[in-house]
């Protein structure tokens, strides 16, 4: 499967030579590493990704702008694998790891709840994590049902997750419930059983927290990957918040950090120099705290969501 997803890239870069400079680039980027509690938590200057991270996403902007997934408007040149029913496997142009796909539905739908077919994505390429980000959090195509998908070697979180929440555990539990991370999520082990079928039924409907039931629905984040025992796992992170006061901020105050699913699994994105250079430990408890949500509403979540049964 590496020599497909290999094969797929040589065949883009040929006809593609900008987007290969994309990718090239990122030998460039420049990371560092900062360790909290039991989550490593990787900063990354990347400006390729400023389009990204400061999109406009609200409905008046989105209806007036045309849609960059859907096929008539997308380059003549950009290929497509369609090895997914009603989906297009799409390289993203602008990549924050070395493999990065997007996969767009065919049809202009909105982007309301993870799609299963992620499961098929991980059938066909179990060496991927698949991820899903709410039209509320962090989806810059708000507007086109899509998710994305990256190596899971290239996120440490899922990883530690493994290690702490045995296929023996309930089949549901809170991050609080497997260590000390600064990031909230629910870790899900996803069994080819009755129940593990039923969590895969509910998974589409999970949200968020808001008074708003419209905003609710899109205020998520979903990773979904294969461990290496074949057995099916994900991380739902329900948000409160879309950004950060930083990133409205004026002056010093401002950091561009626009956190979607990746950023919640602890790759934050900084597209500027100045943000990458000072943004510290504290700076990213508290962004994941003002996106995220609390202890208490993770308690109450869970007993509401349609995954409280999981927990048992």
């Amino acid at each position: 499967m590496q020599e497909a997803i290999s094969d797929f890239y040589d065949a883009q870069f040929a006809v593609m030579p900008q987007m290969k400079e994309n990718y090239d680039r990122l030998v460039q980027v420049r990371r560092r590493r900062i360790t909290m509690g039991d989550a490593d938590v990787f900063v990354q200057c990347n400006p390729a990704r400023a389009r990204s991270t400061t999109a406009a996403v609200s409905r008046e902007e989105v209806a007036n702008r045309p849609c960059f997934l859907c096929r008539k408007n997308r380059p003549e040149r950009q290929l497509a694998g369609e090895a997914i029913q009603d989906y297009e496997i799409l390289i993203n142009p602008y990549p924050i790891l070395p493999v990065h796909f997007t996969i767009a539905s065919c049809e202009h739908r909105p982007q309301d709840g993870a799609p299963l077919e992620m499961v098929d994505l991980l059938n066909m390429m179990p060496s991927l994590c698949a991820f899903y980000n709410g039209a509320s959090a962090g989806a810059s195509a708000p507007d086109h049902l899509h998710f994305q998908a990256v190596l899971r070697s290239e996120l440490p979180l899922l990883r530690a997750v493994e290690e702490r929440h045995a296929p023996g555990d309930a089949a549901a539990r809170t991050s609080d419930s497997l260590g000390n991370f600064p990031m909230r999520f629910v870790s899900l082990v996803i069994k080819p059983d009755f129940s593990g079928m039923q969590m895969l039924a509910v998974l589409p409907r999970l949200g968020g927290i808001s008074d708003d039931p419209a905003t609710k629905r899109g205020l998520v984040n979903v990773l979904m990957w294969k461990d290496n025992s074949g057995l099916l796992r994900a991380l739902l992170f329900p948000r409160r918040r879309h950004r950060p006061d930083c990133y409205f901020a004026e002056g010093e105050e401002k950091m561009l950090v626009s956190p979607g699913a990746l950023d919640m699994a602890g790759i934050i994105v900084t597209p500027r120099e100045e943000d990458f250079e000072r943004i510290s430990a504290d700076d990213i408890r508290l962004i994941y705290w003002q996106v995220g949500i609390s202890a208490a509403d993770m308690e109450e979540y869970c007993r509401q969501a349609d995954i409280a049964p999981f927990f048992k």
